[in-house]
């Protein structure tokens, strides 16, 4: 009896200094973690004590202008790779679209840039920057080009489409309506799974090449910043010289898309930076983002995808040019307002619980605005295909 005791009182050690480890592991990686991305996230000091608090602000405009340029530079990448991917793994017949592949991809390198180092090091060693979220190229490549990569929005109107079965030009015609239910399920756990394995993927990919990886100069790290700053005014102003003088062209949602998407970055960028700090273990800014951006495909989708009230053999906007400007709307604005990649990174920089909670509000919420929108239209009035994709 003595013996089995001990052998109890030895076990339930182990599991409380594991528990301990765990706790200053978690408390270790939050910050890491929040101080990897450029908009931070506040943490409960008691599960994840900070060494030190950094500034989410500048308070200079000279530091401003790189980081927005850079922001819309790899916005503007970011929406034609996703673009591009969905283009490529989208087929006939295919159940989840080619979004969870540009959503994989995009953790994937967000994985990689948060826990990359050493191309970093002599920068961070220097006093211009206390830690890689201030970096502008980073901030590009994070926030800008994987925030814009992936797509939360997206994401939600397939969960509803696929729970609805309102597909575009697709129904299944399910035996009865509980079976979306299991639709829901089946398209959040595949969208998030497969999210959150490509960002472990990413972080195991740095930490076997990180150190391979050449040392970035101050000098060279200067004329990158300000190639990238000059490239994506560059392109800015192409696309708009673009839809100024090539009035048609199906190709015209690709441009208008890459006119919306810098300014739906750059909100993003701003709600969390500074919201995130307002509200512990929730980050407010990303969800604002993410929910607002959810909010307003589903107006631009009632709109495109609508059927007219006065009519219910046609659409809502019937003009080609329109929907044009609707598609970039979707793609461009909303899809950059929205992201997986930095939801991704908060879910993993907080405490079990909260990630849970976190993750579980911003899915539900976000889904109830495309039924109390999309849904309602749909049940009452209707809803077709588009008349782009006719």
């Amino acid at each position: 009896m003595e013996e089995i005791e001990n052998n109890e009182f030895t076990n339930e050690s182990v599991a409380e200094s594991r528990r301990s480890l765990e706790s200053e592991l978690q408390g270790l990686e939050a910050e890491s973690l929040a101080e990897s991305l450029p908009e931070g996230f506040n943490v409960d000091e008691k599960d994840y004590p900070k060494k030190k608090s950094f500034n989410l602000t500048y308070n200079k405009v000279k530091d401003r202008i790189p980081i927005f340029l850079c922001i819309a530079h790899g916005a503007i990448w970011g929406l034609l790779a996703r673009k591009g991917l969905e283009a490529l793994t989208t087929y006939n017949d295919s159940f989840i679209s080619g979004v969870i592949w540009a959503n994989f991809a995009a953790c994937l390198i967000m994985g990689i840039a948060v826990d990359s180092n050493h191309l970093w090091e002599i920068l961070l060693e220097s006093s211009d920057y206390s830690h890689k979220g201030e970096i502008p190229l980073y901030t590009g490549i994070t926030t800008g080009f994987c925030g814009t990569f992936s797509s939360f929005s997206s994401v939600m109107l397939e969960i509803f489409y696929k729970s609805a079965d309102t597909m575009p030009g697709k129904y299944y015609h399910y035996p009865n309506a509980a079976y979306g239910i299991m639709e829901f399920l089946a398209t959040v756990l595949a969208h998030f799974g497969l999210s959150i394995m490509g960002f472990h993927m990413g972080r195991h990919l740095i930490e076997i090449f990180d150190n391979y990886i050449p040392l970035l100069k101050k000098k060279t790290y200067k004329r990158l910043e300000i190639l990238t700053s000059v490239i994506g005014l560059a392109l800015f102003v192409i696309v708009v010289i673009l839809i100024g003088v090539k009035n048609n062209g199906s190709w015209r949602s690709w441009t208008f898309g890459c006119f919306f998407a810098p300014f739906g970055a750059l909100i993003r960028y701003y709600l969390s930076r500074y919201l995130n700090s307002k509200v512990k273990n929730f980050p407010i800014g990303t969800f604002s983002a993410n929910l607002s951006g959810t909010l307003f495909l589903s107006i631009f989708t009632l709109l495109s995808r609508g059927k007219s009230p006065n009519n219910l053999q046609s659409q809502i906007v019937t003009n080609i040019l329109g929907c044009h400007v609707l598609s970039g709307l979707d793609d461009g604005f909303c899809g950059a307002l929205t992201t997986v990649s930095t939801f991704v990174v908060e879910l993993f920089g907080l405490k079990t619980s909260h990630s849970y909670r976190y993750g579980s509000y911003s899915v539900i919420s976000s889904y109830v605005v495309v039924v109390l929108i999309l849904g309602v239209f749909n049940w009452t009035v209707g809803l077709t295909d588009s008349v782009c994709s006719l």
